[in-house]
């Protein structure tokens, strides 16, 4: 009955971390991530670790995850009786590698405290790498995440990077664990006093480079646009016209308001979402349009629009490209290299024949071939190299790196989290972005569909198009205009 009891509690405390450590509709609270790895730290001392920690995570990583089934129901075709245990299976699968974890830590139990602790923030940092690598990745949920509502805790993501930071949270949540499990008998307070001092630490070099943070590099103007064009009728063929002119009417509205000195500047750049033109590059009778649209407003524009490459056999590739136009005429695109499972591409067993009608409208696109970074050229100023990330890229902090290794000055990503509605998702999403702008030390400049269309700094302050009571604004078309530094170096 002790036993029993003592497992409730764990599971509670980890659903409570994974839940209420992330952003959710009802509150995040500061480190409560850390009760995630301390439960499975902790059960890591009782018989069948793997089983119980991999038991305690699925309702809170289930429930942080509940905007899967909202979509996988909503726009992926799924019938309810299937959309609704989305949720739940990703979050077994999450949880699964939590329950691993605590089969490994539980291979050091005659090891002492501290090197368990030790232990614990190496195993964390591979594991945290590996399910952002296995089966194409899915590094949603990290601890280091749990952070980033608070940029004063997110500053060591600078220099540890996402799972770098992730093994100190496991490590201190393992110190933890030792003083609440009396892995430290003489002074069971040792354990969380040096778990709360790493988290202190954190905190203090956070607020240490939050103050003396100076911005530089080559000021560069750009504006967001915010479509809002609903999901359910954005690739009806009858609404490909008027979304064009939609983001016509948005974007020259933005222009005359920068001549008339209401916002910084004349953009540099205009930046349109991800499939922000619901028609296909470049056979489809509107590209002209857009075309003429560039060159009559003299302003570069950067949209998503997805293209169709035939092969020599006469098959045809979908591609989510983004497609820099410039007045000039000149035209510069980027495929989507990384994928969305389920939702862009369906993994090789579910690709038969008799799962299809099971899992209609599913899938589709290829994957792009990796391409050189954008060229913004500019009047008066020198030319800005572009990284970009489209949609569920930006949650890869490989992805970012790459881009930056490669000479990217500024990163972008346009995105469309229409599927997900008002739902966690959103805030989550936008998150992840701006831990890629602080690992790698950039401006991020990120456009969407219904929201949230936001600046991220380096310092991950996210400046985002607001509703007017002080959230951000979701479904609602807007457009925001604001200057980025273009840095070279780290």
């Amino acid at each position: 009955m002790k036993r029993a009891g003592a497992y409730c509690l764990l599971c509670l405390a980890a659903s409570a971390g994974l839940f209420f450590g992330t952003a959710n509709p009802v509150l995040h609270v500061p480190f409560a991530i850390l009760l995630y790895p301390l439960a499975l730290c902790l059960a890591a001392r009782f018989p069948a670790p793997f089983r119980l920690g991999w038991l305690c995570g699925i309702p809170g990583a289930a429930a942080a995850l509940y905007w899967i089934a909202c979509a996988a129901w909503r726009y992926g075709g799924m019938p309810w009786v299937l959309a609704a245990p989305c949720a739940i299976l990703l979050g077994m699968y999450v949880a699964l590698w939590g329950g691993i974890f605590s089969w490994l830590l539980a291979r050091f139990s005659q090891a002492g405290p501290w090197r368990r602790s030790a232990a614990a923030g190496a195993l964390w940092f591979l594991l945290e790498w590996g399910r952002g690598w296995f089966c194409s990745g899915f590094p949603w949920l990290t601890l280091s995440s749990g952070l980033a509502s608070w940029p004063v805790l997110m500053q060591p993501l600078c220099l540890l990077g996402g799972y770098g930071t992730s093994a100190v949270l496991a490590a201190a949540a393992c110190l933890m664990a030792e003083g609440l499990g009396a892995g430290l008998p003489d002074r069971p307070w040792k354990g969380v006093a040096a778990g709360a001092l790493i988290c202190l630490s954190l905190a203090s070099f956070g607020a240490w480079r939050l103050h003396g943070f100076a911005d530089a590099g080559v000021p560069v103007t750009l504006s967001l646009v915010q479509g809002n064009v609903p999901q359910d009728v954005k690739w009806t063929p009858q609404y490909q016209q008027s979304t064009l002119e939609k983001y016509v009417r948005l974007s020259t509205e933005c222009l005359r308001q920068a001549l008339q000195g209401r916002t910084p500047a004349v953009p540099d750049l205009l930046l349109w979402p991800e499939t922000a033109m619901p028609f296909y590059y470049p056979s489809s009778p509107q590209v002209p349009a857009l075309r003429g649209f560039v060159r009559d407003a003299g302003i570069p524009v950067l949209t998503g629009i997805p293209s169709v490459r035939w092969l020599p056999d006469g098959k045809s590739l979908l591609l989510n490209r983004a497609s820099l136009f410039s007045p000039g005429g000149g035209e510069a695109h980027y495929d989507k290299e990384h994928l969305v499972p389920f939702g862009e591409y369906l993994p090789p067993l579910l690709d038969m024949e008799m799962f299809r009608p099971l899992l209609q409208g599913l899938g589709g696109f290829a994957s792009g071939e990796r391409a050189p970074l954008f060229t913004l050229e500019r009047e008066g100023g020198p030319p800005v190299r572009l990284g970009m990330l489209v949609c569920y890229e930006a949650i890869f902090p490989e992805i970012a790196r790459r881009r930056v290794a490669d000479g990217a000055q500024v990163l972008l990503n346009i995105s469309n989290d229409a599927w997900y509605d008002r739902t966690s998702a959103p805030v989550q999403h936008l998150q992840l972005a701006a831990m890629r702008a602080v690992e790698q030390g950039r401006w991020l400049a990120r456009s969407t569909n219904t929201g949230i269309t936001a600046f991220d700094d380096p310092l991950g302050r996210i400046h985002a198009l607001e509703d007017g009571r002080g959230g951000f604004l979701l479904f609602a078309e807007g457009h925001l205009t604001g200057k980025v530094f273009a840095r070279d170096g780290h």
